[in-house]
């Protein structure tokens, strides 16, 4: 499974959660769980994204003659 499917199960699953009628004191400790791994594969995701280089434009050094323009005056 993919870390961004398993960032929508996670979701998904803190979402119902609540619904579930399970104890408070189990709920709560699982949310804090779902809370880390979330936190954990998002760091892991933009550590990933991070790491990979960018696409910059080609930077172009515009031309440069001896001569003046002619348009310029030389004083």
């Amino acid at each position: 499974m993919s870390r961004s499917s398993t960032l929508i199960v996670l979701g998904v699953l803190t979402m119902i959660a609540p619904l579930s009628g399970v104890p408070s004191a189990l709920r709560t400790l699982f949310l804090v769980v779902v809370g880390a791994s979330v936190m954990g594969i998002g760091l892991a995701m933009r550590t990933a994204r991070d790491g990979e280089p960018r696409a910059h434009a080609p930077v172009t050094e515009p031309p440069v003659s001896a001569e003046p323009p002619s348009s310029v005056s030389p004083i």
